[in-house]
């Protein structure tokens, strides 16, 4: 749970979806299949040029205070948006250089440049929630939200819980698949033991899941708990490199590790429900290989010969530390690695740490590499392009012009998805076969509930890694 519900306070879209899936609807939204799908939009449609996106909104839509939800609403929450100066918010309509209502439920949103982008911030939940225009100006966004969701805020407890209830006006739930629940309470609990035993106890509902069969088996056998694996997310996890620290910067060394990596044995071990990802890219998305899979098979052999090649036939120490963070069993991760590359003369030391402070320590480009989630909250490929290969938060040993290169003008939407397709996967043959990353696994595990909970197949949203619980309902 975080310390505010206002969008302009997140951080990243999954955050906001989190705490306020009930009372927020996006302009557009996300499919398992990792599709574009209407929401509070039914319709949009780029221009020829590439420089405008044209919507067409839902009619006979309310926000949860009256206020009908139109053309203005839109351009409200747009312009909105984009003054909230230093803002993830902000920074997510970036491309955008003006909106427009062009007729009562049209609006036109002029940009910069044509880019592709622009579909992922009206589908993330910063930038294309919609709130209420009274709220906007008058309300108190950081614990009272106003959407056009089945649901209305009951209480707030900044970091610890936020209570929903369903609303109660006449025609005020629009999507009559949500409002299946007559009170949702969202809250934060402190440690993976007490979350599992505050299900197996009955005090909550439904919870993440690791996905380890041994947490919740006797429950699962008795049919008092069930799991479901989140289908869907494409979260990846990975090993970085930092390519300023020799002898990271040498190819072959890089694609030693690789092979050096029993990734099936770390995926059984620590995320048995995810699948093993060589390709530094998620099925699902534009541009993924299934043929890219065998790229790097567990070959110790063919590690050692590398690192021969390379100059380094009795193996090598890695200068600093490798970053872990102490969630979602990463840090057991990065122990498995060090074993692994030991076997083959690598050694490598570790440092666990939270996962703010390691972003911001890898940031700064003294590390040699980390291990960390290699995602995204977007199913734009150009958006990925740009997190995993060009960000200097992320790549602080800097991008080569050839990748650069690669990577240019796959945003433009005036180009077939073929052509798209093929400019992602030319990007992302270059940084598989130069071992620019040592993928892990694809997945985050998925959900644990009791059985009192219906409909967990129709959950939402999962692309980014968690679940919209919007379609999920419950037996007394």
């Amino acid at each position: 749970m975080t310390a505010s519900l206002d969008p302009a306070d997140a951080a990243e879209p999954a955050q906001m979806s989190l705490g306020t899936w009930p009372v927020y609807d996006t302009l557009l939204q996300v499919d398992k299949d990792a599709n574009y799908q209407p929401m509070l939009a039914t319709k949009w449609e780029f221009t020829p040029d590439g420089k405008t996106v044209n919507l067409t909104l839902r009619d006979g839509v309310t926000f949860s205070d009256g206020t009908p939800f139109n053309a203005e609403a839109v351009k409200a929450n747009l312009d909105h948006s984009m003054a909230a100066d230093g803002s993830a918010l902000q920074a997510n309509l970036t491309m955008v250089a003006s909106v427009e209502a062009t007729g009562e439920m049209t609006v036109a949103v002029h940009l910069k440049q044509p880019t592709t982008a622009i579909l992922s911030t009206l589908a993330s939940n910063l930038g294309g929630i919609m709130i209420s225009p009274k709220a906007l100006t008058d309300g108190n966004l950081a614990s009272h939200p106003v959407g056009t969701g089945a649901y209305e805020i009951e209480s707030f407890k900044p970091g610890e819980q936020a209570v929903y209830v369903r609303r109660s006006d006449k025609g005020g739930i629009w999507d009559p698949g949500t409002g299946k629940v007559a009170k949702v309470v969202i809250a934060r609990i402190a440690s993976p033991d007490a979350k599992i035993n505050a299900l197996k106890s009955g005090q909550i509902d439904l919870t993440t899941w690791e996905g380890d069969d041994a947490t919740y088996g006797s429950e699962v056998s008795a049919g008092s708990i069930q799991t479901a694996p989140m289908d869907g997310v494409l979260n990846l996890v990975g090993l970085y490199f930092n390519l300023k620290v020799k002898p990271l910067d040498n190819v072959k060394v890089r694609q030693a590790i690789n092979y050096a990596i029993d990734r099936d044995a770390i995926v059984e071990a620590f995320a048995p429900v995810n699948q093993p990802r060589v390709q530094p890219w998620p099925e699902g998305l534009t541009g993924f290989e299934t043929s890219r899979e065998d790229a790097y098979s567990y070959d110790p052999a063919k590690a050692k010969e590398l690192l021969a090649e390379a100059g380094y036939p009795d193996g090598f120490s890695v200068p600093g530390d490798f970053l872990v963070s102490n969630s979602s069993n990463i840090d057991k991760t990065g122990e498995a690695i060090q074993a692994n590359l030991s076997e083959v003369g690598i050694e490598i030391n570790l440092r666990s740490t939270d996962i703010l402070s390691q972003i911001t320590s890898y940031s700064g480009g003294k590390e040699p590499g980390q291990v960390n989630y290699m995602s995204l909250p977007s199913i734009d490929a150009y958006a990925w392009l740009q997190r995993l290969f060009v960000n200097p938060v992320w790549n602080p040993g800097g991008t080569s012009p050839e990748l650069l290169e690669l990577v240019k003008g796959a945003d433009d939407p005036t180009i077939s998805e073929s052509d798209r397709a093929t400019m992602v996967g030319a990007a992302v043959d270059h940084v598989t076969e130069n071992a620019l990353f040592a993928p892990l696994w694809q997945g985050v595990g998925g959900l644990a509930a009791s059985s009192k909970v219906k409909d967990l197949d129709k959950i939402v949203g999962t692309y980014m890694g968690v679940a919209n619980l919007r379609y999920v309902s419950m037996t007394k």
